[in-house]
C-alpha cells in the first residue's frame, strides 16, 4: 500500500496543522485528514514550506494517527475541565467513555496535569474541608471519599497534613445533628451511636473530645 502525505494545512493561527494523507493500493482509494499541534507537527519531522507530496512509511503513518489521537484528547480534556476539577484519574476515565484509547487518554491527562490544568493536591485540600464542614464527615471517611474519587494517595495525604480541621468539634456537630449528648445515655443507643460515628470517619479520640465540648 502507497501512503503519501499530500496536503498540510496550518490553522488556529498556527497553533494546529492538518495532514492530509492518501492511502491507496490497486483499487482501494482512502483519503484521511489529522490534526495535530504545531509542536507536535515538528516533532513529525516535517518542513513548515512543505509542498508537493511526501511518501509516507506505514510507521510515520502510525504516528502521525497517534499524535492525531493525544491532541484530540487533549483538546476534549480541556473541555472536560473547563465544567470543574477533576483528578487525572477521573480525567482518563472520562476520555475513556469518549471512545479514546487508554494511552491517549492517559497521556492527555499527564500532559494537562504537567501543564498546570489538574492540580490534585490543592483540590482535594477543597474537597476535604468542603466534606468535613457541610457534610460533617470524619479524617477516615473524607480519605476514603476522595480516594473513590479517584484522587492520589499523595494528593490525600497532602490534605490529611495540610487542612487544619477540628475533628473534636466537627464530631460533635454531628451527634447534635443525630440527636444529641442523649443518644449515650443508654447502652443500646450508645452502641448504635458509636457505629454511626465510625461510619462517618470519627475515631475515637474524636468522639472522646467531642462528648468533653460543651
Amino acid at each position: 500500500m502507497k501512503i503519501s502525505l499530500y496536503k498540510v494545512n496550518p490553522i488556529s493561527g498556527g497553533e494546529e496543522t492538518e495532514l492530509y494523507v492518501e492511502l491507496s493500493s490497486g483499487e482501494h482509494f482512502e483519503r484521511n485528514k489529522f490534526t495535530v499541534s504545531a509542536e507536535m507537527f515538528f516533532e513529525l519531522g516535517f518542513s513548515v514550506n512543505f509542498g508537493g507530496e511526501k511518501e509516507l512509511s506505514r510507521e510515520k503513518y502510525e504516528e502521525i494517527n497517534t499524535l492525531a489521537e493525544r491532541h484530540a484528547a487533549v483538546k476534549r480534556g480541556l473541555s472536560i475541565l473547563s465544567f470543574g476539577d477533576n483528578t487525572k484519574k477521573g480525567l482518563v476515565g472520562k476520555l475513556r467513555t469518549k471512545g479514546f484509547s487508554r494511552t491517549a487518554a492517559e497521556e492527555a491527562a499527564e500532559y494537562l496535569a504537567s501543564a498546570g490544568y489538574i492540580n490534585e493536591a490543592e483540590s482535594a485540600k477543597l474537597l476535604a474541608r468542603d466534606m468535613a464542614e457541610k457534610k460533617l464527615y470524619g479524617a477516615k471517611r473524607i480519605a476514603a471519599a476522595l480516594f473513590e474519587k479517584g484522587f492520589s494517595r499523595e494528593a490525600i495525604n497532602a490534605a490529611a497534613d495540610e487542612v487544619e480541621l477540628d475533628f473534636a468539634e466537627i464530631c460533635r456537630k454531628r451527634i447534635e445533628k443525630m440527636g444529641g449528648r442523649e443518644l449515650f445515655a443508654a447502652k443500646e443507643t450508645k452502641q448504635k451511636a458509636l457505629a454511626a460515628l465510625m461510619r462517618y470517619g470519627f475515631s475515637y479520640d474524636d468522639i472522646k473530645e467531642a462528648l468533653k465540648i460543651k
